[in-house]
């Protein structure tokens, strides 16, 4: 049997190889929307961010991890080393808040990982938990332990938005 040579880098890579590079770039697509989602609260620890890499400190099957106030957004690998994307809520942020950052960001993971926006179709590697969690205990632990190696704290500027006269 003859076998057709590859033309293009991307013919080189697997299916999995390229699922697996579209994930990794649709999770850096939402967690900048993430940030941008709470870029407007004017209290600096809503603005604050915790990227964590676990590759450089554990054995699990953990990559990265996002963590703000009100988001967890992890990149793992499952059992078959296909990469997906986990996202939860902060109960007490929902409470609190309400819904609509909850909404906006469900918008922004839809828009980027919708068939029609990437290249390969990556929809089955997205798992939004339905249920909320304590996520902000957590973030608070991280940022508390502070910067080091693997984990980076990102406080992003204030974005003040105008509201339109009516």
């Amino acid at each position: 049997m003859k076998v057709k040579k590859a033309t293009t880098v991307e013919q080189e890579l697997t299916a999995q190889q390229q699922i697996n590079g579209e994930v990794i770039r649709v999770f850096h697509l939402i967690t900048e929307s993430a940030r941008g989602v709470v870029s407007n609260f004017e209290t600096k620890k809503y603005r604050t961010s915790v990227m964590i890499d676990h590759l450089q400190n554990s054995s699990n099957s953990l990559i990265k991890e996002y963590l703000s106030y009100f988001f967890n957004i992890t990149l793992t690998r499952n059992r078959n080393s296909l990469l997906v994307i986990y996202i939860g809520f902060d109960t007490e942020s929902v409470a609190r808040f309400g819904s609509m950052l909850h909404n906006q960001l469900l918008r922004e993971v839809m828009r980027h990982t919708m068939k029609e926006a990437t290249v390969i179709n990556i929809e089955s590697c997205i798992r939004v938990d339905a249920n909320t969690k304590d996520i902000r205990n957590f973030f608070y632990k991280r940022t508390m332990e502070g910067d080091n190696d693997y984990t980076t704290i990102t406080v992003d500027e204030l974005v003040t938005v105008e509201k339109e006269r009516v």
